[in-house]
């Protein structure tokens, strides 16, 4: 998997094995006999140390060694490289590739090969014949410079397969790089030596250090296929980290609300809502009497009216929709409190204008339906239905009805706070038009939830009594009569 070529070489002629001076390198060098101890080997030495002090030249003293003679001189190798022309050899490089598991074997090389390309990169990437100073360019090398001391370079081809018959892709890339560190002891040599016979017997040879270029050759690649049932395998162990992530973010709550002391308002949130469990209307339903201070939940299916259905205390003190002492403010601060939160109470001004909300809802006493006739009804003002879920009344006790109360004129059928409330959140909403009746019906409607709920988050499901729900109707009447129905108008 790998080839050599030289580019470089140091050529030591005529070595006998003899005794001669040592090359003058640092630690060959010497003053006396003392310096040199017999039958000692330094690690660059060419040979054995015979003891002896002797003259290399006019200016060195070195050690004797028995060696081949003359020893190699050490000495930098030629500048520019003796076989700089290599750079325009080509090589052929064939390689052939087996992928068990899919039975499936490749070749880089066609069947009928072009002799005639050269490798590039962009115009000819599968032709398997490379030039050696294009290989060192692709490496982000010189050639000129590398041929001095040699060097390695990879030659790499990757396979990447895919063996689906609808996507079938199976060709090589080649990428090229230095192995061999620049900046520690770069390059790449070795030494070789031819022997000759003279005619007395003794046997003489030329010592060669060559210097070049080693390519090795490096082959990996991925070969793939489409398989469902590892598809299935893979899918369901996605799914199985979502479950993880969810028991995680739950252990996370818990802990925190641990070293909280229970404090935590989102953990009591996420308590509430953990073991919740989501029903139409007809099977959750949150309930609120009048002489009751807490919210009922019913969740089993009615079998009788939701009057009298049996149900779980969820709430002990609804939230109160307003303090008495900033439902009713002075008309200096009217301007004042509307600029920082919902107008939803009225001011004492307003009265006049609720007096015609409250002279239509002495007149609809009168009209209510007998409770003679309804069992559920405690307050005498229920309209009669047939439907279990729309059988509530606003009490549990007999008594009076809350929509007689001033509290409900001001705050749930006040045509005035309902208006301000609209604009509040809408400030260009045009009440003119004919569909102001229902806009403020709704508001109404949410306005009673708020203020005997007390939770926001109850209103898809908390159940407004007959009484009051008949009373928002005819106080904001549909001029056709016609209402969706009990839960959403």
């Amino acid at each position: 998997n790998s080839f050599f070529v030289m580019t470089n070489i140091i050529k030591t002629e005529n070595q006998l094995k003899q005794r001669c001076p040592e090359y003058p390198v640092a630690e060959a060098i010497c003053i006396s006999d003392k310096s040199c101890k017999n039958g000692s080997v330094r690690i660059h030495s060419n040979g054995i140390l015979t003891g002896r002090c002797v003259n290399y030249n006019i200016t060195f003293k070195t050690c004797e060694v028995d060696a081949w003679c003359p020893v190699e001189p050490m000495e930098r190798p030629p500048e520019p490289a003796v076989l700089s022309s290599s750079e325009d050899f080509t090589v052929l490089i064939k390689n052939n590739v087996n992928f068990p598991k899919f039975n499936y074997t490749i070749a880089n090389s066609p069947s009928v090969l072009n002799t005639s390309c050269t490798y590039n990169k962009t115009t000819s990437p599968l032709c398997p014949i490379f030039r050696l100073g294009d290989i060192i360019k692709e490496a982000n090398e010189s050639f000129s410079k590398m041929a001095v001391k040699g060097g390695i370079i990879a030659i790499q081809i990757k396979w990447d397969c895919n063996f689906d018959s609808w996507f079938g892709n199976c060709v090589p890339e080649y990428s090229f790089r230095r192995l061999d560190d620049k900046k520690v002891m770069p390059g790449f040599y070795f030494r070789s030596a031819r022997y000759y016979k003279l005619p007395h017997g003794k046997e003489q040879r030329t010592l060669f250090k060559v210097y070049g270029i080693r390519f090795d050759v490096l082959v990996f690649g991925t070969g793939r296929k489409f398989n469902i049932i590892q598809l299935i395998k893979n899918t369901g162990s996605m799914i199985s980290y979502f479950a993880l992530v969810a028991s995680v973010i739950e252990i996370s709550i818990c802990a925190v609300s641990y070293f909280s002391q229970g404090k935590w308002s989102f953990y009591k949130i996420y308590n509430r809502k953990k073991y919740e469990t989501v029903l139409n209307p007809t099977q959750v339903m949150y309930v609120s009497y009048i002489d009751e201070p807490h919210v009922t939940l019913i969740k089993k299916p009615l079998k009788t009216s939701l009057q009298h259905a049996q149900g779980s205390i969820v709430q002990s003190h609804p939230v109160r929709f307003c303090d008495a002492g900033s439902c009713c403010t002075s008309e200096s601060n009217e301007n004042h409190d509307n600029e920082g939160s919902e107008p939803m109470c009225t001011t004492e001004s307003n009265e006049n204008h609720d007096n015609k909300g409250y002279e239509l809802g002495q007149l609809l006493k009168q009209e209510a339906s007998s409770s003679d006739c309804q069992k559920w009804c405690c307050c005498g003002k229920c309209q009669p239905t047939q439907k279990y879920h729309e059988q509530l009344c606003c009490r549990k006790k007999k008594g009076q009805c809350i929509t007689t109360s001033h509290w409900f004129q001001k705050l749930v059928l006040s045509h005035h706070t309902l208006k301000n409330a609209l604009h509040y959140r809408d400030p260009f909403l045009d009440l003119a038009d004919g569909n102001s009746n229902k806009q403020l019906r709704h508001l109404a409607y949410k306005q009673y939830i708020h203020w005997r709920f007390g939770f926001f988050d109850l209103e898809d499901r908390a159940v407004v009594p007959s009484c009051c729900r008949w009373k928002i109707r005819h106080t904001y009447p549909d001029k056709f009569n016609s209402y969706t129905g009990f839960e959403i108008d």
